[in-house]
């Protein structure tokens, strides 16, 4: 009871908070200083709101470290054996988990708001409805659902969660949810209090650190894909995967919008759209994700747990909220023109804001086609070819964009400038040589490399010239274009081939010399390597070494590619295991029949129906025995039934045969099981392997560092900035107050 009671008092006092802050608001307005610099109950409320769900996760992080399966959570993403690092991720590796570390992250980033009252007292009341939100949805579906009976272990981490990434790449993504919860908060306030210029001086380098948060994780789990799944890619246009892209694109449209609105007042407009549809579009994605919608479009998904219409009822209320207020506000909001002129800083932000904005609208197109397939009753999803076709002109529109922006300075002489910039048409010119090289003739491929590379030399020689020039936005800019650069070349270009190897038989495929020396065991018996030998020119000879996991009734479950990085172009190597017949095979029996497999004597005995949950639970035990020279074993599978799914509990019979049951027939004695010889299916000295060579795709993983590392910087600096100006813009309000 610790943790509901924890949320439902956190709720409570974030209610009373709320409550408390927008009194205070109201005094605020109309002007009791007196009373408004003593009360402090909202702030206090807080705090306490805070240390209460701070006392709900750290109860779920404890129970998830001292093995309290008796906790549905914990037994569903827990076990005795993981690795206490996993255990951690543990901790979000589920829906209710993920929401926890949501508001933990969100509780953070209020008390820093809240600190010294640096934030007004309206931002604090919007930012605290979202955090009851928050609440609520964990009070209806929380983690800490107690199971019928004790378990003495759990079902653990899935094998392929069991990575490094998983340990960072969620809590980036939700700090950058959290922080875009932020800026919608100072927006509002805006709108609410009629301010329209002062909010967006405090929402900079929210949505800077956002933006770079959400950018990190986009890129962080591509290359998660990328060295773990083994498909070859890195980003598949999943519906989930979009549901994190769509917010980073929006968030981009945002704070290239608030660099607008500084130089022209008159695209607050659109600032404050970009603002509300920033957060709106994390709470869609959230909704898709979670609500059961994407189940079965996307392997990523959560299933329904009784909240999509909760979650979707959150996004329905927090965009009528923006909206109306927006609505109610728009007669007053600045006028006039959007840029002075075609020959322009501001016409260029407005561009790339359009850019973004289009783009993001079609990937939110893209994603959203499942639901609203879903409501006209023949739900389908939209296939890549869609979103490669719609992003790439966009992709080319950016990158101009970048290739023109450095050009804006002080000369006024427009023949001065092309004569200036003469050299760009050679650079461009000569970046043909890249795609012709690499034998990629499609117009818009072509086009948008000529662009990339001109975007990244114009930005890195106009850095040099004009030291005043940003260089974090440099460096994002420049990382964007060496990003398009990898993404089109690597997707391109990328060449594969199937081969066949027999231990210690070499073939040449890429001008790579490739040896198949054989499996070998892991020393801890998790999974086995497949090691090939890769020489080559310009290749140093080395060994890579695929990876196989078990999962934690022993068998194969995930296996990782084994990748050779080079300068130019990465070796990627993933072994496909032959599932022959006498590998994988179906077995039917009778009560009392034997019959011999693979050397085994296998005697179906018998099955009985264990005690289960009612309707909503069925378990079914079977009864065999198996001999094998001599040796004598009785084993129990399991086909377990719930949750309107049938779950089937494997076992490992004489150390290397795997029995799960198929189906049974009680009525008839009769039952299907799968027999797998595990020593087959994972010692064969032949192996079938698919070899990809996937040139200059280390450019995206530099490009994905730049772009952080550039919004970073700058968000790190615009932080800096305002806690500077802040006393004496507080100093400002108060003497003007006074006065």
């Amino acid at each position: 009871m610790i943790g509901y009671s924890s949320l439902f008092l956190s709720l409570l006092v974030t209610c009373i908070a709320a409550f408390s802050y927008f009194n205070l608001h109201l005094v605020s307005t109309r002007r009791r200083l007196g009373k408004e610099r003593k009360s402090n109950l909202g702030l206090q409320c807080y705090r306490s709101s805070a240390i209460l769900a701070g006392l709900a996760a750290g109860y779920l992080l404890y129970i998830i470290l001292d093995n309290r399966f008796d906790y549905a959570y914990v037994f569903s993403y827990s076990s005795r054996e993981l690795a206490w690092p996993y255990k951690i991720s543990a901790f979000w590796a589920g829906q209710q988990g993920s929401f926890m570390l949501w508001l933990v992250f969100h509780v953070i980033y209020g008390l820093l708001l809240s600190r010294k009252n640096d934030a007004p007292a309206g931002v604090m009341v919007i930012y605290s409805v979202l955090q009851a939100m928050l609440l609520i949805v964990l009070l209806v579906k929380g983690p800490f659902m107690l199971l019928d009976q004790q378990q003495s272990d759990g079902v653990g981490l899935s094998p392929l969660l069991q990575d490094f990434l998983m340990i960072i790449h969620p809590p980036i993504i939700f700090l950058g949810y959290a922080g875009l919860a932020v800026v919608f908060a100072y927006a509002l306030e805006g709108l609410f209090s009629n301010k329209h210029k002062t909010w967006t001086t405090a929402a900079l380098p929210w949505a800077l650190f956002s933006w770079c948060a959400l950018g990190a994780g986009v890129f962080i789990g591509g290359f998660w894909a990328y060295k773990v799944l083994g498909w070859g890619g890195y980003w598949s246009w999943d519906p989930v995967e979009n549901s994190s892209f769509v917010p980073w694109l929006v968030a981009g449209a945002l704070v290239h919008s608030l660099f607008w609105a500084r130089l022209k007042p008159t695209a607050l407009k659109g600032t404050y759209l970009a603002s509300i549809f920033s957060f709106v579009t994390v709470l869609y994605g959230t909704f898709l994700t979670r609500s059961g919608v994407l189940s079965d479009f996307s392997t990523h998904s959560f299933a329904d747990e009784g909240i999509g219409r909760l979650l979707a009822g959150l996004v329905l209320v927090t965009l009528f909220c923006g909206l109306v207020m927006l609505i109610i506000r728009w007669p007053n909001l600045p006028e006039g023109q959007l840029y002075s002129s075609i020959n322009s800083r501001e016409f260029v932000l407005g561009c790339s804001v359009l850019v973004l904005t289009v783009m993001s609208i079609v990937v939110f197109i893209g994603m959203s086609t499942p639901l609203i397939t879903l409501l006209m009753g023949n739900p389908s999803n939209v296939s890549g070819s869609f979103y490669n076709n719609m992003s790439l002109p966009l992709a080319t529109a950016l990158v101009m964009l970048l290739t023109v922006i450095p050009m804006f300075n002080n000369h006024t002489n427009k023949a001065a400038k092309i004569k200036q910039y003469w050299w760009l048409a050679v650079i461009g010119l000569l970046s043909l040589a890249l795609p012709f090289k690499l034998g990629l003739y499609r117009l818009m491929i072509v086009g948008t490399i000529i662009f990339s590379v001109t975007a990244l030399i114009m930005n890195i020689t106009i850095a040099r010239r004009n030291k005043s020039l940003s260089l974090p936005a440099v460096i994002a800019h420049a990382g964007l274009a060496i990003l398009v650069i990898g993404i089109l070349v690597s997707s391109a270009a990328s060449q594969s081939v199937m081969l066949t190897l027999d231990a210690q038989q070499s073939k040449n495929v890429f001008e790579t010399k490739f040896t198949y020396l054989g499996t070998k065991q892991t020393s801890d018996g998790s999974g086995f390597y497949q090691e090939f030998m890769i020489e080559g020119e310009g290749i140093e000879s080395s060994v890579i070494r695929p990876y196989t996991k078990y999962n934690k009734n022993g068998k194969p479950s995930t296996r990782e590619p084994g990748i050779y990085r080079g300068w130019l172009a990465d070796l990627y190597v993933v072994p496909v295991i032959e599932q022959d017949d006498h590998v994988v095979q179906g077995i039917v029996l009778h009560t009392g029949e034997n019959i011999l497999q693979n050397g085994v004597n296998l005697k179906f005995i018998g099955m009985q129906t264990l005690g289960g949950n009612g309707n909503s639970e069925m378990r079914m035990q079977a009864l065999f025995e198996a001999t094998k020279d001599g040796k004598t074993e009785n084993f129990k599978p399991e086909l377990v039934y719930k949750n309107n799914n049938f779950i089937r509990i494997p076992v490992i019979v004489l150390g290397q045969y795997e029995v799960s049951i198929n189906g049974v027939n009680p009525m008839k004695g009769m039952i299907n099981i799968d027999f797998i010889d595990q020593a087959i299916a994972t010692n064969t000295d032949r192996v079938q392997v698919e070899i990809s060579h996937k040139p200059f795709i280390s450019l995206v993983w530099l490009g994905g560092i730049l772009i952080t590392l550039g919004s970073g910087w700058a968000a790190a600096n615009r932080f800096i900035l305002y806690r500077q100006v802040l006393p004496s813009r507080r100093s400002q309000h108060l003497t003007s107050r006074i006065q």
